[in-house]
């Protein structure tokens, strides 16, 4: 790879950083391209020579975003089997997490917007489902395919969901009463 080609691919990656961070904290709706770019340290004009549009660009972003779930599954993997489910809960379904959506997971973030927004949006959320379900099925050894297929998609389900209630609420304390009984319950599963 040439150093114009290399600088280039480096220029895209601290557009994506920047652009992950802020549709994860802003949406898609209040994502706005200038903000990206200065976030990125760069002038507007250079958006167009790595992204043909917005929609390109929150798509891509999506996908960066996922640098989340590799790190949260990740540390899982690296538990005994019977503690990884209750490491994934202990983790997703943090205070931490729900009070900085930019740095966490992109389904809890953006679901409602990629399924309201048509278009391409939600397919691309649906691969990113998949993938995930995969990534988890992969971490719970030693279950039955069906039985690991649902576990994976009920997980998913909880963290996502649970998350998802916690950051609606405007009571900090019913909120981080979410947090904990999603938690809970996931972790009284037999």
């Amino acid at each position: 790879m040439g150093k114009r080609s290399e600088e280039k691919q480096e220029t895209r990656q601290r557009i994506l950083s920047a652009a992950s961070r802020l549709v994860r904290k802003e949406g898609i709706a209040g994502l706005k391209v200038t903000d990206v770019m200065a976030a990125a340290g760069l002038t507007h004009g250079a958006f167009y020579a790595h992204f043909a549009d917005k929609n390109e660009l929150i798509e891509a972003a999506f996908h960066e975003a996922f640098d989340h779930r590799e790190n949260w599954i990740g540390s899982a993997r690296k538990r005994p089997s019977e503690e990884r489910l209750s490491h994934l809960l202990n983790t997703y379904l943090t205070s931490k997490h729900r009070d900085t959506p930019e740095q966490g997971c992109a389904f809890a973030a953006l679901a409602r917007e990629f399924a309201q927004a048509g278009g391409d949006f939600p397919k691309t959320f649906e691969r990113e489902v998949r993938v995930s379900v995969d990534r988890l099925i992969e971490l719970l050894e030693g279950k039955t395919e069906g039985n690991a297929r649902q576990t994976a998609m009920g997980m998913l389900s909880l963290c996502v969901g649970g998350m998802v209630l916690a950051r609606a609420v405007d009571d900090p304390k019913l909120s981080n009463e979410l947090l904990k009984a999603a938690a809970a319950f996931g972790d009284a599963r037999p």
